[in-house]
């Protein structure tokens, strides 16, 4: 049985999905739920008709029924198996009852939640099984590939609870993740970067991961500095802030969204930008990335719709890199595309990215040898002088700065 409302994935869907929920007959929305939703994708079935096939799509179970029936508890047993009950499952407690949590340790159920523990411990409980699935999948990667993985996700998780309670962002971590990133490319090659940020059970950490790795090789390529380096791949990983204020089972909706849907998506550049300005320290030009990616040169983008010398240089390749990006990426709506599908697909955006940046980031990418290297060039190498930070284009390094509109730096 399926429950209505939320934007959750349907149960049984091909895609994996971080959190299935196991409820009641006749159940109305758990604020458990809802608070998973914001967090996790997030699908729910019924303690009466719950299937291997359910357990099979999820990375995590969380069962929140009375268990009074026992033929509920035997379906659970069926549909999961032991070791998975053990390490995979949770069980939060319905009322005051002690028969919930008995039948649940009878069952093997590796962590049981009172009813009276607070909802930040279901969330912690979810979140320690998905940072164990994940370096899982990772093993095998060198250890400076799997601590920076783990450390952006920190990150994040920081991030979002200070958004959640409206408090300024806490950005410690930011400099060490970029940094650490241009590293880890250095270790293994970009190619290598991007299968490993490919096995996080998170959309949008894998966008913004895959996006820094790109942005980081991009400014590498073109030689600029390394306080410029340093600051794109800054302003990347925070570009999509916004979406943090977004329901997971939007952003990662398998189907069609809904005009209210896409509506939601479409504010978040503003609040992304707002919540950076909130005593974060962000530097203005990363508050810029976050408010004016989706900007186009012909003054088609939004959300302020500006144009030419309005759009900064950092903005500029920070567009670039984010649409290559997300149509290289596999989603649950659709398949990723080849490098040269992608760029293929780009090269008809006319008029709306900066053409001198797309050739070289087109270029780079196509280079048969472009990411499989594992070294990128050597400080030597690059421009003695900030570029990006000056609002110089980096193709234009003698020249002056760009006129640059107040908007597009946040």
């Amino acid at each position: 049985m399926l429950f209505p409302a939320l934007p959750l994935r349907e149960v049984g869907a091909k895609v994996m999905i971080d959190v299935l929920f196991v409820l009641d007959d006749k159940t109305e929305t758990p604020a458990i739920v809802t608070r998973a939703a914001a967090m996790f994708s997030v699908a729910r079935v019924s303690a009466s008709g719950i299937g291997p096939e359910h357990v099979s799509s999820a990375r995590v179970m969380v069962v929140h029924a009375a268990l009074r029936n026992l033929h509920d508890v035997a379906r659970i047993e069926d549909a999961c198996d032991e070791l998975r009950r053990r390490d995979d499952c949770v069980y939060v407690a319905k009322g005051s009852e002690r028969a919930g949590i008995v039948q649940a340790e009878s069952v093997g159920i590796g962590r049981v939640i009172a009813a009276h523990q607070p909802l930040e411990d279901v969330l912690a409980a979810i979140q320690c099984i998905l940072n164990r699935d994940l370096a899982n999948r990772l093993d095998g990667y060198p250890e400076q590939v799997i601590e920076t993985i783990n450390t952006t996700g920190t990150l994040f998780q920081q991030v979002a609870a200070a958004m959640r309670e409206d408090g300024p962002l806490p950005l410690r971590l930011l400099s060490d993740s970029s940094r650490n990133i241009g590293a880890a490319i250095e270790c293994v090659g970009l190619v290598e970067w991007i299968n490993a940020v490919e096995m996080h059970h998170s959309q949008t950490c894998r966008h913004v991961l895959m996006v820094a790795g790109y942005a980081d090789a991009f400014a590498r390529s073109l030689g600029l500095s390394a306080s410029d380096t340093l600051l794109f791949t800054k302003a990347s990983l925070l570009h999509d802030v916004g979406k943090l204020f977004i329901p997971i089972g939007i952003l990662e909706k398998a189907g069609p969204l809904s005009e209210q849907e896409r509506r939601a998506i479409m504010t978040h550049p503003l609040r992304g930008a707002k919540a950076l300005r909130k005593g974060s320290g962000a530097q203005p030009l990363v508050i810029a990335a976050a408010r004016s990616h989706h900007e186009y040169l012909d003054g088609t983008g939004y959300p302020d719709g500006l144009a030419g010398g309005q759009i900064c240089p950092l903005v500029r390749m920070l567009t670039i890199v984010d649409i290559y990006s997300a149509l290289r990426e596999t989603r649950a709506y659709k398949a990723g595309m080849t490098p040269r599908l992608a760029i293929t697909e780009m090269a008809g955006m006319k008029g709306k990215l900066d053409p001198r940046l797309f050739a070289a980031f087109r270029d780079m990418v196509l280079n048969p040898v472009f990411g499989s290297q594992r070294s990128s060039r050597g400080p030597e190498t690059r421009l003695a002088n900030d570029c990006l930070l000056n609002g110089i284009h980096p193709l234009d390094r003698e020249t002056r700065p760009l006129e640059v509109g107040h908007r597009a730096f946040g």
